[in-house]
């Protein structure tokens, strides 16, 4: 009797267990999609950015919709001076993108503009 119940129970509602997984896939996949389309759109990351990837420097080689590609240098020391010693690629999910650590360092500034004034500065000390 109990047998017979179970197996009535699963016909009659394991359609709503399989449509309900489905759905679940189906939400995953589009936030997937959604959180690729935000960086391959976006102009955080573009091809050939030089960036600091988790406090090593790496360089952006493909920003695609799904995954992000990343050449990560290696540095040694050679007389107290870095060089580059080989690296890695990396590729990185676009929707776990925003679990690591991305600095994209600044252009150096020009400050001659603000040579005049700092003399003036300085004489007035």
């Amino acid at each position: 009797m109990e047998e017979k119940l179970m197996q009535d129970l699963i016909g009659n509602y394991g359609w709503m267990f399989i449509a309900g997984i489905a759905i679940l896939i189906f939400r995953s996949a589009i936030e997937g999609i959604v959180e690729g389309l935000k960086v391959f759109i976006g102009n955080d990351l573009n091809t050939d950015d030089v960036v600091v990837l988790n406090d090593r420097p790496a360089r952006v080689t493909r920003v695609g919709i799904f995954k992000t590609t990343f050449f990560v240098y290696n540095i040694g020391c050679v007389k107290g001076k870095p060089y580059v010693k080989g690296g890695v690629k990396m590729q990185i999910q676009n929707s776990v993108l925003k679990n690591n650590k991305i600095e994209k360092p600044l252009p150096m500034l020009d400050l001659s503009k603000w040579e005049e004034e700092c003399k003036e500065d300085k004489n007035s000390d």
